[in-house]
């Protein structure tokens, strides 16, 4: 039996912190980190961006759950820090949580969701080091994997991922894991 008079999600943001979202209000990361309080709750951090590249923090919540609306309720509140519809964030970088993803797609429909590079690395290095077992071999798919998220151009871009196929030929579940997920 639930207690209804319990807070069971918490969000908070500083003033001057939504002032400067409203002026910078282009681009925002939101990652979402999972039970490392000694509350066990989720803690879902949005992070601006300004036009300067320097980041500052927006707002967070505590979350009871990883559920989806429980993300959508906290996507609610974020959304609720600014005045007009027309100055809705046009771009969300995350990583690959589902829940986020989802939410991001009712709260915030029109803004893009980027996917992190630094999780999308961590991810490919983490999967690459157990499916990949010689270190020599681990470092030259990463040098391809770099080169390939690095390619200066469009036009060059078929050249670094016909060198990265061939750098993880040898390793067909890395490769399976690298074009499905």
């Amino acid at each position: 039996m639930k207690d209804d008079n319990v807070v069971r999600d918490l969000f908070w943001s500083h003033p001057d912190a939504i002032k400067l979202s409203h002026s910078c209000n282009l681009v925002f990361l939101i990652d979402d980190t999972y039970k490392t309080n000694r509350y066990k709750l989720s803690l879902l951090d949005i992070v601006g961006v300004t036009p300067t590249g320097m980041t500052f923090s927006t707002g967070f919540a505590y979350l009871e759950g990883e559920h989806l609306n429980n993300v959508i309720w906290a996507l609610e509140r974020f959304r609720g820090l600014f005045m007009r519809a027309d100055a809705f964030p046009r771009v969300i970088v995350t990583d690959r949580d589902l829940s986020l993803m989802n939410a991001m797609k009712i709260v915030f429909s029109d803004a893009t969701n980027l996917l992190c590079r630094s999780h999308i690395d961590k991810n490919v290095k983490a999967k690459c080091k157990t499916l990949v077992a010689q270190k020599n071999a681990w470092d030259h798919v990463m040098e391809a994997w770099g080169s390939l998220v690095d390619c200066p151009n469009e036009s060059s871009f078929d050249e670094y991922l016909k060198n990265f196929e061939m750098a993880y030929s040898l390793w067909p579940m890395f490769m399976d894991y690298v074009c499905q997920t």
